[in-house]
């Protein structure tokens, strides 16, 4: 649930290496939201009345997840949570960086980029002493936590970001929520697995996958952040 913002003079947080360019923590999550004819989207008043919706719901929904987690010791629900949590605090530190020095948002960006990295490591810890311990979630509710997350999402994508560029399609909506349907259709896989196999191994297994792509999120916010730092200081 990610969408366009204006860019800092040194560094745009939202550029990822998840995707050559797309952004995973603070607007569309395919990058390309819109189709058809471009239009203009309301300027940044309008820009930032959809940010802070966008962070009240993903802050909502992180919350729902973070506590279904906590009931169904599931693993993908454990990285939902984060993957989730970071797009809030993408569209905060957005919020926070417009109109002020961009100096702000790069180092705001860093030091979510640090908390993101902390907790992928955490969570990739979680998933080795899972398959190690050989425990197993409660499939049926994780599995409906996740695909509620899903329809928000997707509802989310479809209200506030797939039209801002072009005319309302599929196509767009797509382009707007895969970068978290995606992870999330990949933890219900990984619940399914462990339902069918009575081993929590594969929802620990897929859990750990997403929170390494969140560890390439994490580096890609540092690394753009000393850049913006290097380049203040010239």
């Amino acid at each position: 649930m990610m969408v366009d913002a204006p860019p800092p003079h040194f560094y745009d947080s939202r550029r990822s290496p998840m995707g050559k360019g797309v952004a995973m923590d603070g607007g569309c999550g395919g990058g390309s939201c819109g189709g058809g004819s471009s239009r203009p989207s309301g300027g940044p008043e309008d820009l930032k009345h959809t940010m802070r919706m966008a962070l009240v719901v993903n802050g909502l929904l992180g919350a729902l997840l973070l506590t279904a987690a906590d009931a169904t010791q599931a693993v993908s629900l454990w990285v939902a949570a984060l993957l989730v949590l970071n797009h809030a605090a993408g569209h905060a530190v957005t919020l926070a960086g417009m109109g002020r020095r961009p100096e702000l948002r790069v180092r705001l960006s860093m030091l979510q980029g640090v908390a993101l990295a902390v907790a992928a490591v955490a969570l990739v810890v979680t998933a080795g002493r899972s398959i190690a311990g050989m425990a197993i979630p409660d499939v049926p509710l994780a599995s409906l936590t996740l695909l509620f997350a899903i329809g928000v999402t997707v509802a989310s994508a479809t209200l506030l970001f797939a039209n801002r560029r072009g005319s309302l399609t599929l196509r767009a909506i797509w382009l707007c929520s895969r970068k978290d349907v995606l992870p999330l259709a990949a933890g219900l896989v990984g619940l399914a697995a462990s339902w069918l196999l009575l081993d929590g191994a594969p929802d620990a297994l897929v859990g750990a996958g997403v929170a390494v792509l969140l560890l390439a999120e994490a580096w890609g916010l540092l690394r753009g952040g000393m850049m913006g730092e290097g380049v203040k200081h010239l």
